[in-house]
């Protein structure tokens, strides 16, 4: 017996919810509630459901017509992981040879780059940013589900993503009651030749600034490019996650900042790159990174979980701002939301302080809830619990 294949009724029926609230999901028409927009995106996956080619189109066509039609709002382009995340919450995480029982296994969309352009197209006012994403998916039912939620998101996927015969990545997530993971992802990259396809099909300079993201782990295959990138007017951020390990070097930093004009790098990679060890202090890992700021080249931003972000610049008063104490739900995707603000503010032209500020208040407002793209951060809430400055050093 032949199984019937899954429709718009059935997935409406196992979310209990009407069919219209997951046509609103699936075409982004209207806004639903964080918590159902994720009990639909749950019962998509679970039953496998596909839209029909009408539907397809649709989406299609939401992400064509992405681009705003004032351009004067800057636009952002993340380049790197999109993916569908499978989370295990867990009392500890295993040891090896242990078998543990999850509370629950939760399949939501993820990836580094992705959750980037999530957080900066879900600002809002007064930071309203057009955010596309270049990925690599594939035909099958989960790629079409995580182009639907990401236009759900104002996220447009863009076409050169699209490998036929391919499939979307996939991650496993174990995550501790604290917040703590332990997180498995398949290898993604982007190939060179779409990253040129894509910069033929951009206008550029966009009247209101547009800036090319890339994720740590494409710049082996892609750092050859972006001298063409950067020379039609386009700025360029690298979030340091999964660097390789030819570029964690005092060395490998030096060549990063004359290609980039952000880097925004978490305390461990940071370390890994000055050479100190985890029991390193804070205080003495940006004494390190000073050093290496002095000479002209990319601003870098570093982030220090719970003790806040550090901004450095060539000649310039370095800016720290610390971090509220919260308790951390689920710590996956707080660095992806820290530059994702960052970003939105820095191509709004504001004061790095105002930047850091918001990025900090960001990263922490989304280690309070579970899931990397599920916190539905907004500018006007953020800046409202945005932490003040400490101490400032001249560089």
């Amino acid at each position: 017996m032949t199984s019937r294949r899954p429709t718009i009724r059935d997935v409406a029926s196992a979310a209990g919810v009407s069919i219209g609230t997951v046509s609103h999901v699936l075409t982004g028409r209207k806004a639903v509630r964080p918590a159902t927009r994720r009990t639909i995106e749950a019962a998509i996956g679970r039953l496998g459901y596909v839209p029909d080619p009408a539907a397809r189109a649709l989406i299609a066509r939401r992400s064509r017509a992405s681009t705003p039609p004032d351009p004067s709002r800057p636009r952002l382009t993340t380049v790197g992981y999109l993916c569908a995340d499978h989370t295990a919450r867990v009392s500890v995480l295993p040891h090896r040879d242990d078998r543990v029982m999850a509370a629950a296994i939760e399949k939501t969309l993820g990836g580094c780059a992705a959750n980037v352009a999530v957080t900066a197209a879900g600002l809002g006012s007064p930071f309203e940013i057009t955010a596309e994403l270049l990925s690599v998916v594939g035909d099958d039912a989960d790629s079409t589900w995580a182009e639907a939620v990401l236009a759900s998101r104002g996220v447009s996927l863009h076409p050169l993503s699209r490998q036929p015969g391919g499939r979307l990545s996939r991650c496993f997530i174990l995550v501790e009651a604290q917040g703590s993971r332990t997180i498995v992802n398949e290898p993604l990259q982007v190939p060179p030749g779409v990253l040129e396809r894509w910069l033929e099909t951009k206008p550029c300079p966009m009247p209101g600034g547009h800036c090319l993201c890339l994720q740590g782990d494409q710049v082996i295959a892609l750092h050859a490019v972006l001298p063409e990138v950067r020379a039609q007017g386009f700025k360029l951020a690298l979030q340091a996650t999964a660097l390789a390990a030819a570029w964690r070097t005092p060395q490998g930093l030096a060549r990063l900042r004359g290609l980039f004009d952000v880097i925004v790098l978490n305390d461990a990679m940071a370390a890994s790159i000055v050479g100190l060890g985890f029991q390193s202090s804070a205080a003495e890992l940006i004494r390190r990174l000073t050093g290496m700021a002095v000479v002209p080249g990319a601003t870098l931003v570093l982030t220090l979980a719970a003790e806040g972000a550090v901004l450095l610049r060539p000649g310039q008063t370095a800016i720290r701002r610390t971090a509220p104490y919260v308790r951390p739900v689920d710590t996956t995707g707080a660095g992806d939301s820290f530059t994702g603000a960052f970003l939105a503010a820095w191509l709004h032209k504001q004061p790095p302080s105002t930047a850091l500020a918001l990025a900090v208040a960001a990263g922490s407002r989304a280690v309070q809830m579970p899931g990397a793209q599920e916190h539905g951060l907004r500018a006007s809430d953020l800046l409202d619990t945005a932490p003040n400055p400490i101490g400032e050093n001249r560089i």
